[in-house]
């Protein structure tokens, strides 16, 4: 499906531009937004009722505003409000929140469509995710889909997460050989290096070194 209409729900201003600039360069010029779940819920509805409804909402979970008198206090309470009256919306979270089972209940009990999560290629992947859903499929970032997988630092020996050191370095893996031998390392040779760098690679779902990198950096292991 072609989406026309489209929600941002997000409280931090630059944040808030950067979607809606990002969706304007894409062609979408009915695009919905607010910074607080209440009035977010209180448009969406009204667009229902109007019968011109918002086909995604793209929010984050984490909402720090100066309204106290709050209904809704975040992102998930928003979804679950906005679902029970129009359960055929598309949900795209945008949140800095890496957390396993967030994001696991928000697909499995919530039934988004799309996790993206918010940092250097955000953006980007928020674009993808609005791509994939319009193809009535789900999506996860890279970082979400490692999570999802359930990987995490301890499931990372001391050898692996020098390999991602060296790399997060800028070293070859000719080089990376080297220096593994130097520090009397092993396996150390380029074969090993090289066989090792690509079972990471499925480990993290990365298709190439340098994503790999950065899920890894994002998730705070290297």
């Amino acid at each position: 499906m072609q989406f026309n209409r489209i929600f941002v729900s997000e409280d931090i201003d630059s944040n808030n531009l950067g979607v809606i600039t990002m969706l304007q360069g894409l062609g979408y010029t009915q695009i919905g937004h607010s910074q607080y779940c209440d009035e977010a819920l209180l448009k969406l509805k009204r667009a229902l009722l109007d019968g011109n409804p918002f086909q995604i909402l793209i929010t984050d979970l984490s909402f720090d505003n100066p309204r106290d008198k709050k209904h809704l206090q975040n992102g998930q309470e928003l979804i679950a409000a906005i679902k029970a009256v129009q359960p055929e919306i598309k949900v795209v979270v945008f949140s800095v929140e890496d957390n396993h089972s967030t994001i696991k209940s928000l697909f499995e009990d919530q039934k988004i469509e799309g996790y993206v999560c918010k940092g250097l290629n955000g953006l980007k992947e928020l674009k993808n995710s609005i791509e994939a859903v319009s193809q009535n499929k789900t999506y996860t970032c890279p970082i979400a889909t490692a999570v999802l997988q359930r990987k995490n630092v301890l499931e990372l020996d001391g050898y692996e997460q020098q390999l991602l050191l060296y790399l997060a370095q800028g070293h070859r893996q000719n080089e990376i050989s080297a220096l593994l031998k130097e520090k009397g390392i092993s396996p150390n040779s380029i074969r090993s290096v090289e066989a090792n760098i690509s079972k990471l690679k499925d480990y993290f779902d990365a298709s190439n070194t340098t994503q790999l990198v950065y899920i890894a950096t994002s998730m705070g292991i290297i």
